[in-house]
């Protein structure tokens, strides 16, 4: 009997500490004069927000006021959010930033949904089944734009985008991870359509740090999409479509897909008519085979041109063995070399343009920010990176992605990152990514969203 009434005495304390107290705890819910007060102020208020003991209120219209509480402060944790309209849109916004309670005047059925799925406490005056525009013919811009959502953080870059037209969206994670790099895929939105080209780094023998076959395959095979690379113009084992083939056999991307040289054939032109060095452009010939294509680049140092990234992949890496030299030359094979450092930059940028112009948007871009090295993948002996892993990113905007891998070493807390910044500037780095803006390739403005 005793025992009987221990065990029942632990249950009831151990449901006092875990179950009820958190309800009544002062940190998820407000006495009902608090609530009631916070409630009256949405009728001059678009939004407010309790959190600390203090109030905020918005006046602003549509969801401009939740954008610039998440840009203040990137998350709800902890505050109280009341809100005149909840609809599929500001529902998201309110997951992408970890809200723990939401009260709506009005709320719409799908935006209850959401909030319940991702057990986010909320209370409401009136519910809808749609939140509707100003003439009640249609459903609200904002709802439309996310109806199709496929997660909180896609959502926030519709609405941002839609909100702030001038920047780009980058999305980024921490995680480096195959099914990751299908996610930021997806999130970006862009669905690659057609004969689908990934083109990555097959790596020079001995160099270690390129992004590996069992690491790629599993976005290779989500796109059914062929790897392309095209051969190099320095010495090495790239270099000829023979010597290439078999370091891509050596490093095993041959058994995870279809392995396209795409200048084992020759070379096609594309015009670069505002070019800053160069007005022509040189890629292998097997790129007309493609309707669009991922670009999938290991951001790290490079001995030239300070940076690999994006925009690298997509210029240097899919000119033609000829094309590399010609754009290494600024126009002058010849002067590879010697070329004045700042021209050969802006000749990677002019490359660019013309691949951006040739796909036509058909076109999206991952950069994954792990062993960085401040020398490239076509080093065969580079340094050991002494920068930790950051993570990993994806946008359609070549600039804002690299812009914000850069922004990322710069801002990283790690010792190591020296080593990389001073390859980066004694190499003067970012103007490939001022040219390739000048251009309007893409823009250096971005918001960086987290998946969630």
């Amino acid at each position: 009997m005793m025992k009987k009434l221990f065990k029942c005495v632990i249950i009831s304390i151990v449901n006092f500490v875990f179950v009820i107290l958190p309800v009544f705890s002062s940190e998820n819910q407000l006495p009902e004069e608090k609530k009631t007060m916070l409630i009256e102020k949405l009728k001059t208020a678009s939004l407010v927000i309790y959190k600390d003991g203090e109030i905020t209120t918005y006046t602003e219209h549509n969801l401009v006021p939740v954008i610039k509480y998440l840009d203040t402060n990137d998350n709800f944790k902890g505050a109280f959010v009341f809100d005149k309209t909840v609809g599929r849109a500001a529902a998201y916004l309110y997951v992408y930033g970890n809200a723990d309670y939401v009260y709506a005047d009005t709320i719409s059925k799908p935006a209850k949904k959401i909030l319940k799925k991702n057990k986010i406490k909320f209370e409401y005056k009136k519910a809808v089944s749609e939140i509707k525009n100003k003439d009640n013919t249609d459903l609200c811009p904002f709802e439309k734009l996310t109806k199709n959502a496929i997660n909180s953080s896609q959502a926030y870059g519709l609405i941002y985008k839609k909100t702030y037209p001038d920047s780009a969206i980058v999305y980024f994670t921490h995680k480096i991870s195959p099914s990751k790099l299908i996610e930021l895929y997806a999130t970006t939105g862009k669905k690659l359509n057609g004969n689908v080209a990934v083109k990555l780094h097959s790596g020079e023998p001995g160099g270690h740090n390129f992004l590996k076959p069992e690491f790629v395959k599993p976005v290779v095979e989500y796109l059914n999409a062929t790897i392309v690379e095209c051969n190099t113009a320095y010495e090495g084992r790239r270099n000829t479509t023979k010597k290439h083939l078999e370091t891509i056999k050596e490093h095993g991307f041959d058994k995870i897909a279809k392995v396209d040289i795409m200048d084992s054939e020759g070379q096609m032109i594309l015009p670069v008519p505002n070019g800053k060095q160069i007005k022509v452009n040189y890629v292998g010939s097997h790129l007309k085979n493609y309707n669009s294509m991922l670009v999938l680049s290991h951001f790290k140092g490079h001995q030239m041109g300070g940076f690999g990234g994006a925009l690298k992949n997509l210029s240097i890496g899919v000119a033609s063995s000829y094309g590399k030299a010609y754009i290494h030359g600024a126009g002058e094979p010849e002067n590879m070399w010697n070329c004045e450092q700042d021209r050969f930059l802006e000749a990677m940028a002019d490359a660019d343009k013309s691949v951006i112009d040739y796909f036509n948007g058909n076109i999206t871009f991952i950069n994954v920010m792990n062993n960085m090295s401040v020398d490239c993948d076509c080093n065969s002996n580079p340094a050991v990176p002494e920068i930790n892993d950051i993570g990993m990113l994806s946008s359609t905007d070549p600039v804002a992605l690299d812009q914000a891998c850069v922004d990322l070493v710069y801002k990283s807390d790690d010792e190591g990152k020296k080593a990389l910044i001073q390859r980066i500037e004694s190499r003067h780095g970012i103007h490939t990514i001022e040219a390739a803006a000048e251009l309007n390739i893409g823009t250096r403005k971005y918001k960086l969203i987290k998946l969630k």
